[in-house]
């Protein structure tokens, strides 16, 4: 197996064509049967094998690739030291599924949202420049993050530093493909284009007065004729040089492309490359979306997006105001249905959750009911549109925040663990927390004639207790107890409060619903017993931190300090950081 010999960039350049596309084919049998072993991004990186491969053989073990998300450098893994540990992708203390700086030298920076890549691209080779050192900058965008606004603000910025941008087009398109005149003018300018073009410039300012004019004069026509060869040329309002569009999966033409690059281009750079997700794996092929992401049988399917995008069709059904929007995740986030039915009062505003805000903002000014649905990692990205855009003009947004709480092998980028501290500042907003299935449903219909700012957060899964909402927003005492009032957050956390303690007569069990409001008189009424708060979330600005701020007696906290949360299952999550059930236990042991 060749992929097996394959260390480090420098032992791919000792292959040939040949033995190139021979590894193509192992790469891809290595991904198909770890990721639907272990679960992680399938279709994504099926696409790009071959764009990698060609990527890691023409460049550098200096030089730095940026992936925009991450989620499709699993290749890139494979190549750079990490096939034997491979199997234990997205596994406590394995391998993350996205790039990080800790695992590996050769992951140039953490990604894990949308749309940073030229960012951090542009920054590291201005500070090359500064520095004065020599080592070539790629940044690898594609899958709609060139419809997030900070894309826009980098390529504004980027001016005359020496960088490349690999477009990596697989459903999204700048433009349509014009045919063999943009493929040998594309092959011109990878060429001496960029050395000639300086040579003629030094040559002409040397005549006084009409050569810089002269120049200038040729440098438009150029121009002109590019924009009518090729008409697509989005970036060169940049200022960009633009190739392209290839064939993603062309080996000898991504090797010919990036080695004129390397080798010959000497300015800002964008290579278009075509390219199809799932490639080789007929499934993921013809359901890329579906296959985006795989989740192994043995895994726990998410159904609260299943629940909340039935519901939101329902309540569509009764409201004609009612309008859904999606930053791109419409079939994650359960839209699938609702979009199919309203396609009207569907809107998907590509990875722009900043834009998602306000635009919910716009639209609820006018009377619409908008429901913003987003996983609550990506939420973060939109804080200041929610404190300025909808919370200062109390406007009738609701929030449903999937994705809360701990995520698994998603990681740290990914983890919903903030967001009762992020949202939890801003005045005008209320915020519930759904523990059951029956709560989950109860606070959407609530949400219909709430008349302000609302989050509702929400796991992947919810508990079957059949559990409801308090219409007054009243937390619900499950289990009355003696002695202590464990207050618990979210369903996993729920879950491990209810195994350590259901039949236990010394210990009350209240479920939290309402995060702000907190349940005052509940709080009251418990003033001669030990509270004990558990949370999904990280303590600093947390529900135990509200509570505590509420109460006159001393109230225990348990939570996730300090920290980034890794990879790993929820399971090991939770005893990492003792929420699991035994810990609770022996928390509550101590206490009393």
């Amino acid at each position: 197996m060749i992929l097996e010999t394959i260390k480090s960039r420098q032992d791919l350049k000792n292959l040939s064509l040949e033995q190139l596309n021979i590894l193509c084919q192992e790469l891809r049998q290595v991904l198909i049967s770890t990721v639907t072993q272990n679960g992680g991004h399938l279709a994504s990186n099926l696409g790009v094998v071959e764009l990698t491969v060609a990527m890691e053989y023409v460049f550098d073990d200096n030089d730095k690739i940026i992936w925009d998300v991450g989620h499709q450098s699993y290749v890139h893994k494979l190549l750079t030291s990490r096939f034997e540990k491979f199997a234990t992708l997205r596994q406590k203390d394995g391998l993350c599924g996205f790039p990080d700086v800790e695992e590996s030298p050769t992951d140039a920076f953490n990604t894990g949202h949308a749309s940073t890549s030229i960012s951090a691209a542009l920054g590291i080779a201005c500070a090359r420049d500064v520095k004065n050192e020599d080592f070539n900058v790629i940044a690898v965008v594609g899958d709609g993050a060139l419809t997030g606004g900070q894309t826009y603000e980098a390529l504004n910025n980027i001016q005359n530093t020496k960088m490349f941008i690999v477009f990596n087009d697989n459903e999204m398109s700048i433009g349509k493909n014009v045919g063999s005149a943009t493929r040998n003018l594309s092959k011109t300018r990878v060429g001496s284009y960029d050395k000639n073009k300086i040579k003629l410039q030094n040559f002409l300012n040397k005549i006084p007065y009409f050569g810089p004019h002269l120049f200038n004069f040729i440098k438009k026509v150029l121009r002109a004729h590019k924009l009518r060869v090729m008409p697509n040329l989005y970036f060169d309002n940049f200022d960009l040089k633009y190739l392209g569009p290839i064939d993603g999966h062309n080996l000898k033409d991504l090797i010919f492309y990036f080695e004129g690059l390397k080798n010959n281009v000497l300015k800002s750079t964008v290579l278009h490359v075509r390219t199809t997700k799932g490639k080789g794996f007929s499934k993921a092929e013809e359901n890329p979306e579906v296959w985006h992401k795989y989740l192994p049988e043995t895994t726990t399917n998410p159904v609260s997006a299943k629940i909340v995008g039935k519901k939101l069709v329902q309540l569509a059904n009764e409201n004609q105001k009612v309008v859904a929007i999606t930053a791109a995740m419409g079939y994650s986030v359960g839209l699938g249905d609702f979009q199919k039915q309203f396609p009207k009062r569907f809107f998907d505003v590509g990875i722009a959750e900043e834009h998602a805000t306000t635009f919910a903002g716009g639209l609820a000014s006018q009377g619409l009911k908008p429901y913003f649905v987003v996983y609550s990692t990506f939420l973060q990205r939109g804080y200041d549109q929610i404190l300025h855009d909808v919370a200062t003009q109390k406007l009738p947004v609701t929030f449903l925040i999937d994705n809360s709480g701990f995520v698994g092998g998603d990681g740290q980028t990914h983890q919903g663990l903030f967001d009762l501290s992020y949202l939890g500042n801003i005045p005008n907003l209320t915020i519930l927390s759904a523990t059951t299935y029956q709560q989950l449903q109860e606070a959407l219909d609530f949400s219909l004639t709430f008349d302000g700012p609302l989050a509702i957060r929400y796991t992947k899964t919810v508990l079957t207790n059949p559990v409801g909402l308090n219409k007054d927003l009243s937390w619900n005492v499950v289990q009355k107890g003696k002695k202590i009032a464990v207050i618990s957050v979210g369903a996993v956390a729920t879950q491990q409060v209810l195994e350590a303690f259901w039949g236990n007569e010394d210990v009350e069990i209240v479920f939290a619903t309402s995060i702000k409001p907190l349940d005052e008189k509940y709080l009251a009424t418990a003033k001669d017993k030990i509270i004990l708060t558990v949370e999904d979330n990280v303590l600093l600005g947390g529900f135990g931190q509200s509570v505590q701020a509420k109460v006159d007696q001393k109230v225990h906290t348990l939570g996730v300090n300090d920290k980034f949360v890794r990879h790993a299952t929820v399971k090991e999550q939770l005893i990492e950081n003792g929420l699991d059930s035994q810990s609770i236990k022996d928390f509550v042991k101590n206490l009393l």
